[in-house]
């Protein structure tokens, strides 16, 4: 026997003690064990083996500390007490005042025992036993996810308490018999039988917690997932959900992921019998296909497929909250000082009050060259792509784009001088009725240079610093006068801010050109302070020496632009400011303002954001006000957090949405991370479209690690304290 070989050994080293030997410690190495002791005891007449003081034996299977480890060679049995460890292969560690070990340490009895599990899980037992195929069993155990030491009776949140657990390894899995679960020591409920993945098990087959809810428009809802996994082939899986819907049907949805060598791919099927817009049990279909491909040659190709035959159903029963739907093919590939890209999209429209004539791209293909260094950039685009049935047109362009760059640095000054030229080919098929122009071929050439100066100017003392960078840019663009002929599709989203004031062509697509002439001015500060912290400010403004502007909005059309204005303001770690508006240089009115204020104050985060906009200054004409305001608050092991959001277009200050949260984290020796709670308030607000209705809901979810979790929508209090809470 191995162990017989071990201890022949020892009694080799004890003889040698017996001769003058001092050092009482014995070590002894073979391929199997690692053993020892500060003492050693020898019963040759009985074949008994004492050590004692420090005991550490190691084999292939666990490492075991001990007072006092006896070893009988007879019956191939030895005894731990006192202070026994047993650390496992696999890292998880069990505590007991008493074990037992035979067939050369494979198998163990130990009476009572304590495990840490490497998961950082829990478990105990009154008594424990693993045998030769290395399956434990705990008799009258508790296993708990907490981070808490059951062995000095500390309570868990939660913990599972049954009469017999077992870890079966072949299986990787963990088998329950009458358990009952506790939160604190109340029990809550009682099962006849329950399993679940071991700790080494990434993914396994088998029921989800499956998550219940009401709502006034589909009542008691339930959702039962059944994942699958197989076994001998890690590349794919499989999820298959059942939602019951109380009156108003029932769905399935089948989730299918599968992955390649170069290529993954995910599926989501919805097929139900449902409520909807049209009809009381209407059969409804929803697909959600993704894909994506590295490709030969650098090559990268991402698809995407989705449709709904039914306009409503998918955000009605929380599918998915879309309301377009777009179906894409993308082709990419990068390189050092290139980018290649192809793309085709479809688009469905499923708001009703959007038309449903959505345009077709196919395809569009842009190639883009660029190189810096030390003497120039260039920066080289080729473009061409055609869209179909854009509110009856049918466009086709063709385009070329290069420009260099060129910067010089003084002593004094900063000097940039930029240059570019365009050409764009269109073919424009399919005009309206209310279009006048009749040209089906259209070409534009367009060229362009600018010139800038800059300096910085540095102010310092003992409490303050200052930098102070004004920019002055002449800029000239020429361009065949095309721009009524021509749809504006990329250049109809237009601000005007830091980020494009020194560009040529500040509409960054070419649809529109800029055939004019233009002094661009900027200032760009910075300044830090020990009392008032960091402020950044920017301000600045575009104006027209000579040319025109045509197929903009009218605020755009004006000589000088507006004033663009910027800050940033960090007066401590407690708060700071930001806000970027567009003033009218007539009126001195912000027709484009956008200001945040966050922070945070004895535990406190807070933030507010308001936006505005004129509807004079944008396409369709209709002003925008909203306000949004939030505040959190961690205290202990709990977080609140509360947000409102208001459309202030009229005077009713209509509330577009608001959430209210409480949710327990789990931290400390009680309740280690193993338990999540959160209880949810929200409120749809204002929009309803077809089926789709304002509703308040109140949600709680229950987390338990390692187990899942469990969702509950009360019904009978969720109208009194959505009142409550509004009122």
């Amino acid at each position: 026997m191995k162990i017989f070989k071990i201890l022949y050994i020892l009694i080799f080293f004890i003889s040698v003690e017996a001769f003058g030997q001092k050092d009482k410690s014995l070590s002894s190495n073979s391929d199997e064990v690692k053993f020892s002791s500060d003492n050693i005891e020898v019963d040759e007449k009985n074949k008994i083996v004492t050590a004692s003081g420090n005991v550490v034996i190691i084999n292939d299977s666990r490492k075991i500390n001990a007072d006092k480890v006896t070893y009988n060679q007879n019956s191939d049995r030895a005894i731990a007490i006192g202070n026994v460890v047993l650390t496992e292969k696999d890292g998880s560690i069990y505590e007991t005042d008493k074990a037992i070990l035979t067939n050369e340490f494979k198998s163990v009895i130990a009476i009572p025992l304590f495990g840490k599990l490497v998961d950082k899980s829990n478990v105990s037992a009154n008594k424990f036993d693993k045998n030769d195929f290395g399956e434990s069993f705990f008799r009258e155990g508790t296993y708990t996810a907490c981070e808490c030491d059951l062995k000095k009776d500390e309570t868990p949140i939660w913990r599972l308490e049954s009469k017999l657990i077992k870890h079966d390894p072949k299986t990787q899995t963990v088998y329950l018999k009458h358990p009952v679960m506790k939160i604190f020591s109340l029990p809550v409920y009682y099962l006849p039988y329950l399993s679940f993945p071991d700790w080494t098990i990434k993914r396994r087959s088998g029921f989800l917690t499956p998550v219940y809810g009401y709502s006034k428009q589909n009542r008691f809802h339930m959702k039962i997932p059944y994942y699958f996994a197989p076994e001998n082939d890690p590349t794919w899986d499989m999820t298959f959900t059942s939602h019951q819907n109380g009156k108003t049907g029932h769905a399935d949805q089948l989730n299918i992921r599968k992955e390649y060598e170069k290529t993954t791919l995910e599926a989501n099927i919805f097929k139900g019998n449902l409520d909807t817009n049209k009809s009381n049990g209407d059969n409804v279909f929803g697909v959600n296909l993704k894909a994506s491909s590295n490709l030969k040659n650098n090559w990268t190709m991402n698809l995407g497929a989705k449709y709904a035959d039914q306009e409503t159903f998918m955000r009605r029963y929380g599918f998915d909250e879309d309301s377009k739907y777009k179906s894409y093919l993308e082709l990419e590939k990068i390189k050092e000082n290139s980018l290649s890209f192809i793309e085709i999209y479809n688009i469905q429209n499923l708001d009703e009050k959007s038309s449903n004539n959505e345009p077709v791209l196919a395809p569009s293909i842009s190639h883009h060259i660029f190189d810096s260094n030390e003497k120039y950039n260039y920066d080289i685009k080729f473009n061409a792509h055609s869209i179909y049935n854009d509110e009856s047109y049918d466009i086709k362009r063709w385009s070329g784009f290069g420009k260099i760059n060129k910067k010089l640095d003084f002593t004094n000054i900063t000097l940039e001088a930029d240059a570019n030229i365009g050409l764009d080919l269109y073919s424009i098929q399919g005009r309206p009725s209310t279009d006048s122009n009749d040209n089906r071929y259209i070409d534009r050439i367009s060229s362009g240079f600018s010139i800038a100066a800059s300096h910085q100017y540095i102010l310092m003392n003992e409490s303050t610093s200052l930098l102070i960078e004004p920019k002055i840019q002449f800029s000239s663009v020429f361009s065949s006068d095309r721009t009524d002929e021509v749809p504006n599709r990329d250049s109809a989203e237009f601000r005007l801010d830091q980020a494009n004031l020194f560009l040529n062509n500040q509409f960054q697509g070419r649809d529109n050109i800029q055939k004019n002439n233009r002094i661009n001015l900027g200032v760009t500060s910075f300044v830090m302070t020990e009392n008032l912290g960091d402020i950044n400010f920017f301000i600045g403004q575009s104006q027209k020496v000579s040319g025109t502007q045509k197929n903009v909005t009218l605020a755009n059309e004006d000589r000088q632009s507006h004033i663009i204005n910027s800050i940033d303001w960090n007066p401590s770690e407690m708060y700071k400011f930001s806000w970027f508006s567009l003033y009218n240089h007539h009126n001195f009115k912000s027709d484009i303002s956008d200001f945040n204020f966050n922070g945070s104050f004895n535990g406190w985060s807070y933030s507010a954001n308001h936006k505005s906009v004129d509807g004079e200054f944008i396409s369709n004409n209709i002003d925008r006000e909203e306000l949004n305001l939030g505040l959190s608050k961690n205290f202990s092991n709990w977080k609140t957090s509360y947000s409102r959001t208001y459309d202030l277009n009229n005077e009713k200050e209509e509330l577009i949405s608001e959430t209210l949260g409480l949710e327990y984290l789990g931290t400390g020796y009680m309740f280690g991370n193993c338990l999540t709670i959160l209880f949810e308030y929200k409120s749809s607000g204002g929009v309803a479209d077809r089926d789709l209705l304002p509703e308040d809901s109140v949600y709680l979810t229950f987390n338990f690690r390692n187990l899942g979790d469990f969702r509950y929508q009360p019904k009978g209090i969720t109208k009194a304290i959505s009142k409550r809470l509004i009122n």
